[in-house]
């Protein structure tokens, strides 16, 4: 319960910042994505172990490119392919929904490392909402509450974003 509890709070506390703009953002996702690993292998989703593993690996493109002009696309791209190929292998295992779940929070992340914001957080919104539903049928309510709050921000930086005229 400490560690689904602490996964929980490090990934809405990550959304928070990542919403506002903050680089300490991304920090805050690799933490919790490593924390993330082993509270999943916990719960015996494999599918999901992958996700967090592929997820340090955006994180950390994230946290080394914020604000910056991306000039290595190519490494993200090498990562989105690497992914892609570890849930094809690991699907097998898994159910559709885990997969759907992951696909969305890759291509999310993607979607917001690569700075297309708009994107990325309805991506991130729906990936919430299936996750907390998936969490909820596990009896993992604490981590399923957090996953609507994460929602309730990914909802917060679509309005921001429209509010601030981007067409991202």
């Amino acid at each position: 319960m400490i560690l689904q509890t602490a996964v929980a709070v490090l990934y809405f506390i990550n959304k928070v910042l990542l919403s506002l703009g903050k680089k300490s953002g991304w920090q805050i996702g690799l933490l919790a994505s490593i924390l993330a690993i082993f509270y999943f292998y916990s719960l015996g989703s494999m599918l999901l172990v992958g996700l967090e593993i592929s997820f340090l690996s955006i994180l950390l493109f994230g946290l080394l490119t914020h604000q910056k002009e991306l000039k290595q696309q190519e490494i993200l791209y090498g990562i989105m392919i690497f992914v892609m190929i570890l849930l094809f292998f690991i699907l097998k295992e898994s159910s559709w929904l885990e997969f759907s779940i992951s696909l969305l929070f890759i291509l999310a992340i993607f979607g917001l490392a690569h700075r297309w914001l708009l994107i990325g957080w309805i991506l991130m919104l729906c990936g919430h909402l299936l996750m907390g539903y998936f969490t909820y049928q596990k009896g993992e309510f604490i981590f399923a509450s957090m996953q609507s709050l994460s929602a309730i921000v990914a909802l917060f930086a679509i309005i921001r974003i429209y509010a601030s005229g981007s067409k991202l």
